[in-house]
This record gives C-alpha cells, sequence and structure tokens, in this order.
C-alpha cells in the first residue's frame, strides 16, 4: 500500500485533516504527519527531521505520497529528502495537489491498493470537482489578478506529442529543446500525460526531469503569448524528428576476440559491465573524490553572497564552455554535447532562485545556499525510476560540485596516477574525464557508474578500455594493500591479482593486437588489392576538415563522403554561399588532389534547421528529408550548388544526392544543377563544368531501378544504415529492433546485387559508404558481390585494406554467392570469409 505523509505548518490543521481521512478509509491506511515546530509542536512552522521520520515511518515498496501545505513545507520535505539515505529515496513522490482534497483523494485511492502514479493522479485531481460543483475552472475565493485576465481574454494552446527517443526525454534532448526554444516570448509548459505529473516550466532542466517522460510517453506542451503558434509548431519538430538524438544504428561487426585459455582464472563475478573495448592491466590505483566541507556560517552580507553565488556560477559555466570546445576537438561535438546539458543545468532558473532563495530568507552563506539547492535537484534525479534518467544525477554533482570548489576555494579533485595503471573509483564525472592523462591511465574500472552515463560515453570516446558496476569484484578488497588488475573492456571481464601465466598471456593478446594495428596503419598508403590482383578502392568518410588529416594517415585514397550538414547545423540563419565555397576549399586543397564526393544537404528526420519552416510529420524518416527538402527549398539547394560547382574548379570533386526514391527524383536535380550551372555560365563565375554525379542508394526503390538510374547517374553509393532500414521496416533508432540492424541480411544483400547488376550495364561504379562498410565480414561480401569502393570510418581503413589483401576476387564471389542463399544475417556471419 502507498503511504501518505501530510506536512502542515500547523499541528492542528494536520490532525484534523488526518481524522478527516481516517473517516473515510479506516485504520488500514499508512498515513502519518509531520506539522508544526517547537518541542511541543505548537509553533508555527516545519520540521525536516520529524517529515523524514513520518516518511520511514509508512515507506514500504509501493512508495510514499507526500502532500504539503504551503512555502516552506517544500523546502523542509526536499531538505528531509536529502537526509534520508539514497537507497531509502525511492518511490518518494512530492504531490503539488490541494492539501485538504488532496489528502482525501490520495488517501481513499492509496487504501484500495492503487499504484503510486494512480494515488498521485487522484490528488492533484482532486480540485476539479469542486470546481466542476461550482460552475468554474477557478476555486472559490480566489479573484484573479490581471494577469489572469489577459490569460482568460487570450487562451493558450495546447499541443499533445509522442516522444519517441529510446531513453526518453534524458539530459542532452532536454538540453535541447530548452535551448531552441529560448527565443520565444512566450510561457510554454509541458505535462506528461503519462503518468500525470507536471505541468513544469520549459525553461527549467530539472523540472523537465522530474516529469521522468520516458520512450513512448505522451505530453502536453501548452503555450501562452504572441508567439504562442510557432513555439508549439518548432517544439512538435523538434520531438517528432528526436531533438538531435542519435543512437548507434549498426554493429560494429568487430571480429570476435580470442577465448582466454582454460588456464585463465575463474572471472571475479559477473557484475561488471563493458563500457569501452581493450584490454589493459596493471597496478590498480584507487581514486577517491576528496570531500568538500561546506562552511555553516551565516551571511553578514546578503548581496555579497548573491553576487559570490553569481559570480561562481558564471566562471563554472565558462569552463564547461572551454571544456566542450576541448573535448570537441578531442572527441567530436557529439560527444561534446554533454557539456551543452550541463551548462544548461547551471543556468536553470530554479536552482539559482532556491539558492538565492536561501541566501536572502536563511541567510545561508553563498556555499551552504548553493549545495542545498542543487542537492534537492539531484535528489529529485536519484528518485526516478528509470535507471537511465537516474544517472543524470552525477551529471548535477558533477556541476554543483564545480561551482562549491570555487565557493569555497578549493582545487578541483582530479585523479592523477604517479605510475602508469588502472584507475579504480567509485565513480567518474565527465570533468574528471576530461583530465585523465591517457599516458599514464591503461584502464578504468567504475564501482558504480552505468554504460550510458555520461562518463562513459566519453570514456568510450577517449578509448581507454573501461568497466563500470564493478564493486561486487572487489568485496573485501584492501585498496591500500598493493593489487595487480586486469580488465577486458569488451566483454566487463575483471581480474584480481591473476596468475602469471594468465598474465603473460593477456599481454600476448595485446602485444598482438597492438603489432596488428601498427603493421596494418604502416601498410595503409598501399593499395588494397586482392591476392589475385583486383584491386578495390578504399575511401573516407568525414564530417568537416578536422577529417581530412586522420584520413590521409590511416591510408584513405580519398573521401567517398562528405557530410555537409556540418555547415548548416547549430546555427540560426542559413549559411551563405561564401561561408560553404570557403569551408569546402579548405577541405578539398587538404585532400592534395585525391577525389572528394561531396553528399547535398541530408536533414530531415533525426536532424531539423531552427531556420526551415516545416510541417509537423507523422513519420520524418519517410517524409519531406534530405533531396526532398533541398527541391522543397529551392534557393537554400542552389546556394550549396553554386558553393560545390566553384569550390570544385579545377579539382577531382564530385557530387552525391542523397535520398533518390524514383527516376523522376534524379530527373529533377539533375535538371535544377544544370539550371545552376547555366546561371553561373552567364555570369562568368569560374566553376566545374562537367561534374560527376551519383546517388545514394538508400531506398529499395532505388535498388530496384538502378539499371534505369544508371543511364543518367555516374556512380551509385549504397547506404547501409537507411537501406537495411527501410528493407526491414525496422527504425534503426528503436533499441529494440537492434536485431533488424544488419546489413548483411539476404534480403539487403540481393538489393544491393540488384543495384551492381544494374550499374554494369552501363558501366557504371558502385560504392558502399555505409558503416557496415567498416565490418570486415560486412567488407568481403560486398567486394565479392562486386562493389568497387568502400567508403568508411578513417579508423577502420588500415585493418580492412589488410583483410581485403589477402584474400582473393575468387574465394569472395564464392562467399557472395553464398551468402545469398542463406536465410538470416547470422547464417551470413557464420560463414568464413
Amino acid at each position: 500500500m502507498v503511504g501518505i505523509v501530510l506536512v502542515s505548518h500547523s499541528r492542528a490543521l494536520a490532525l484534523s485533516v488526518q481524522e478527516l481521512v481516517r473517516s473515510m478509509t479506516g485504520p488500514t491506511l499508512k498515513l502519518a504527519i509531520a506539522a508544526g515546530a517547537g518541542d511541543d509542536h505548537k509553533e508555527l512552522g516545519t520540521d525536516a527531521v520529524e517529515i523524514a521520520e513520518a516518511i520511514l515511518a509508512v515507506r514500504g515498496e509501493e512508495g510514499v505520497l507526500v502532500l504539503m501545505d504551503m512555502g516552506s513545507a517544500i523546502l523542509s520535505s526536499e531538505t528531509a529528502l536529502d537526509l534520508l539515505e539514497v537507497p531509502l529515496r525511492a518511490n518518494i513522490r512530492f504531490c503539488a495537489a490541494p492539501f485538504v482534497e488532496g489528502a482525501v483523494a490520495s488517501g481513499v485511492t492509496a487504501n484500495l491498493g492503487a499504484s503510486l502514479d494512480e494515488v498521485c493522479a487522484e490528488a492533484l485531481a482532486s480540485l476539479k470537482q469542486k470546481q466542476v460543483a461550482l460552475h468554474s475552472d477557478q476555486p472559490a475565493g480566489e479573484t484573479k489578478s490581471p494577469q489572469d485576465e489577459k490569460s482568460a481574454a487570450q487562451p493558450g494552446e495546447k499541443i499533445q506529442l509522442t516522444v519517441r527517443n529510446a531513453h526518453g526525454l534524458h539530459a542532452r534532448p532536454a538540453a535541447r529543446l530548452i535551448a531552441e526554444t529560448r527565443r520565444f516570448h512566450s510561457e510554454i509548459t509541458v505535462r506528461n500525460l503519462s503518468n500525470q505529473r507536471g505541468p513544469v516550466s520549459i525553461r527549467s532542466l530539472s523540472s523537465l526531469a522530474t516529469l521522468e517522460i520516458l520512450q513512448g510517453n505522451e505530453i502536453e506542451v501548452a503555450a501562452s503569448g504572441d508567439d504562442a503558434s510557432a513555439a508549439l509548431k518548432q517544439i512538435a519538430q523538434m520531438v517528432e524528428s528526436g531533438l538531435g538524438d542519435t543512437l548507434p544504428s549498426e554493429t560494429n561487426g568487430a571480429a570476435p576476440r580470442r577465448k582466454a585459455k582454460a588456464s585463465a582464472p575463474r572471472k571475479t563475478n559477473s557484475g561488471p559491465m563493458p563500457v569501452s573495448s581493450g584490454i589493459a592491466f596493471g597496478p590498480g590505483h584507487y581514486f577517491q573524490t576528496a570531500k568538500l566541507e561546506i562552511p555553516q556560517h551565516k551571511a553578514s552580507d546578503i548581496a555579497e553572497e548573491i553576487d559570490r553565488l553569481q559570480t561562481a556560477a558564471t566562471r563554472a559555466q565558462k569552463g564547461l564552455e572551454a571544456r566542450r570546445e576541448q573535448m570537441t576537438a578531442t572527441v567530436g561535438a557529439a560527444n561534446a554535447e554533454i557539456y551543452e546539458a550541463q551548462i544548461l543545468a547551471l543556468q536553470d532558473p530554479e536552482l539559482i532562485e532556491n539558492a538565492v532563495r536561501g541566501i536572502k530568507t536563511e541567510q545561508l552563506n553563498a556555499a551552504a545556499a548553493w549545495n542545498r539547492a542543487n542537492q534537492q535537484i539531484v535528489s529529485r534525479y536519484e528518485t526516478l525510476q528509470d535507471p537511465y534518467l537516474r544517472e543524470r544525477a552525477a551529471d548535477l554533482e558533477d556541476v554543483g560540485r564545480q561551482v562549491l570548489e570555487l565557493l569555497v576555494d578549493k582545487k578541483s579533485s582530479t585523479p592523477a596516477l604517479t605510475e602508469r595503471g588502472i584507475l579504480i573509483a567509485e565513480s567518474l564525472t565527465p570533468n574528471q574525464v576530461s583530465t585523465l592523462d591517457r599516458k599514464q591511465v591503461l584502464g578504468v574500472i567504475l564501482l558504480g557508474g552505468g554504460p550510458t552515463a555520461h562518463s562513459s560515453i566519453l570514456l568510450r570516446a577517449l578509448g581507454i578500455p573501461s568497466v563500470v558496476q564493478a564493486r561486487a569484484a572487489f568485496s573485501g578488497v584492501d585498496f591500500n594493500q598493493p593489487l595487480t588488475i586486469a580488465l577486458d573492456g569488451s566483454t566487463g571481464s575483471v581480474w584480481l591479482n591473476p596468475a602469471a601465466d594468465f598474465l603473460a598471456e593477456l599481454q600476448t593478446r595485446q602485444a598482438e593486437e597492438k603489432t596488428r594495428e601498427e603493421e596494418e596503419l604502416k601498410h595503409s598508403a598501399l593499395p588494397s588489392t586482392t591476392l589475385d590482383g583486383h584491386q578495390v578502392e578504399i575511401f573516407a568518410n568525414i564530417g568537416d576538415v578536422s577529417d581530412v588529416e586522420a584520413a590521409l594517415h590511416s591510408g584513405a585514397e580519398g573521401v567517398g563522403l562528405l557530410r555537409t550538414e556540418f555547415l548548416f547545423l547549430e546555427r540560426e540563419t542559413a549559411p551563405t554561399e561564401e561561408e560553404q565555397l570557403q569551408a569546402l576549399l579548405a577541405i578539398a586543397d587538404k585532400m592534395q588532389g585525391k577525389p572528394l564526393i561531396v553528399r547535398t544537404l541530408d536533414v530531415g528526420g533525426d536532424k531539423e534547421l531552427p531556420y526551415l519552416e516545416r510541417a509537423v510529420e507523422e513519420n520524418p524518416f519517410l517524409g519531406v528529408r534530405a533531396i526532398r527538402l533541398c527541391l522543397a527549398n529551392e534557393e537554400l539547394f542552389a546556394t550549396q550548388l553554386r558553393a560545390i560547382l566553384r569550390a570544385g574548379h579545377g579539382r577531382d570533386l564530385r557530387i552525391m544526392f542523397p535520398m533518390i526514391a524514383t527516376c523522376t527524383d534524379l530527373d529533377r536535380v539533375t535538371e535544377f544543377l544544370e539550371k545552376v550551372h547555366r546561371d553561373l555560365e552567364q555570369k562568368n563565375v569560374p566553376h566545374l563544368w562537367p561534374v560527376k554525379t551519383g546517388i545514394m542508394i538508400e531506398i529499395p526503390s532505388a535498388a530496384i531501378q538502378a539499371e534505369s538510374m544508371a543511364r543518367q547517374a555516374d556512380f551509385f553509393s549504397i547506404g547501409t544504415n537507411d537501406l537495411t532500414q527501410y528493407t526491414l521496416a525496422a527504425d534503426r533508432g528503436n533499441p529494440d529492433l537492434t536485431s533488424y540492424q544488419d546489413a548483411l541480411h539476404p534480403a539487403v544483400l540481393r538489393l544491393i546485387e540488384m543495384v551492381v547488376n544494374g550499374a554494369r550495364k552501363h558501366d557504371r561504379l558502385v560504392a558502399v559508404c555505409g558503416e557496415a562498410a567498416s565490418d570486415e565480414r560486412a567488407a568481403a561480401v560486398f567486394v565479392g558481390l562486386g562493389v568497387q569502393e568502400l567508403s568508411l570510418t578513417s579508423a577502420k581503413i588500415p585493418h580492412i585494406k589488410a583483410c581485403l589483401r589477402k584474400q582473393s576476387l575468387s574465394h569472395l564471389q564464392k562467399l557472395a554467392h553464398s551468402a545469398l542463399h542463406c536465410h538470416t544475417a547470422a547464417e551470413v556471419r557464420a560463414l568464413t570469409p
């Protein structure tokens, strides 16, 4: 049964409401009160300790609903939550329902054995009965303010949306939602219809988190103001497109590791979870974040303390912005978005207001006020039911600590090893991970943490072998004693003080992998020629100019896919022709004459442009995206094509169009490109002409009509991610459908065979530029089917080249023939490459 706690300033009021509830439920209801202040509870006030005791008194597996009367009762209740041990905070719900009506409704519902969500929903809906009885939407006795009158005269607008993100509205999509709606002046609120939480302001990251919006939840967004319609339209588009969430679409396809010999020591437990692949071993170094002592003195100058707080928050934000730029260069913009969520957390109006209120009303010093306000929000995250959202509490603690360190003038607590070895810690914050010395830290083991925590994402991006959730593996271990540790970040295996022979085997495996990688890199500049003399071109997929150096270093013979989205995303206005020209010239010049294939703008689906007006689509991945969006925005498209043609003057540059579904699509883009050429020619602007043009084969219809399209297109490049998604009707962003996301499915392979056969009749080149090209098994099958070029992630180029050099084309053709007659992707993968 759900327990009920009534928190009131007045002991007499609480006792009366308790009696009222008991008269309807009888003695079986788990009900407690925490009311009044002073030794006899006769003074008006609330006591956090008493509230915590009341929660424990009625706490059970079903949870506790806490109802508060007003003002500081809310703050006291949040403080009470901080007093409880973390495991005891689960399933404790603070409810914004009216005190008397909410107590009766929640008590009766809880007594019937309802869930915590149902009890809370009934409490929140309790006032509606009185409003209906009085024929008014306004509670009796309440007068309307001028602002209320204005709202009544201009009612707000509402929309209902479904959140499809795999992890719901977690920190990064929530951060993007807040950032993209700042420009609107309307008051915007969000309510979770699925669990009846909210509404809360869309400006507060922590408040959005308390809604616990999970995948499949229905939300209601309400806006009131002059730009309400525009705001709701923008929000609908962002939510429908996933708010920039990008999820793994295909398995990397890495070759399976050798199994350990029978002499290997028994794995310590099955608990550790893999986070970042690689073998590491060495002395263990236990790191514990230094505890910060929070000063408790009262503030003597309120204005000065508020200024200290705001200065520290501003400095912390600038530090995060600098770290974001640093990590963008190191691990890429997508991984560095972690810091965007932290920056928004610092700007959370609720967090700042609560801290300032503590300084003003209770004369708390800035550090004490900030610590309490931040811990209240952290506690909310920790009590959320979804484990992915709970992991975001670590990010809030990280942000809070950075501000505290500035307020108490303490140096940041970061792990630094005096000798090379394995770092062991309870947990690490993103800030701490970003400071790791990769020459000293050979591997990381976290006793807590989680595979989707932001620190884990960064460890993976930095390439440090890591495992998490390893507490059980170290049960009874004295970290003050010397300890040798081995780990395999691919499997989550952890070995303590392994025997010398097993350690030697691990060392051999590690050395073999390193030697292989070095040898492959050493020969990466050589062509990828099979044993019987057939050459396969190996190109690189790149995102911007910063990727060119790695591509050339890895042996790329050209760029098979330049994603031009970097020119258009993360900005408020479209890039000019000159901006695009200079960016393309920088890339082309770095390529040193090697071929450069430029894909035109591919947005829509999971990538949106805020400066383009678009209608909300039920299924954006099947809607106006990629080439369809470009043809619907001719000036945007013409500007890009002019820049590409001008950048190609005197260079080996080719153009590729995404998401071509029909011959009509190809006719339209060809005619449009010719028109742009004529315009440049009339103005005597130097540009590349004629230009080789190709299309992405991402849609089954294009594969089936490949022969017809080959009459017009100079080359084909198969995007295996989308082709697999559309062939098997399985959303590649849906984690429940990962078993469908394998480009080696025979149905996909038969389509690729059709593309090759159709292209061959007109002597056209066929490439694969999807992620599957980085998979050695898939690459072998593709070449066997007749694919002439593979374009892949730069880091994988040396290995794929080496693998193909060890094979003969005749063998690969036999392999492909066998693959076409398999029934499943698993059967294909079981074939010997």
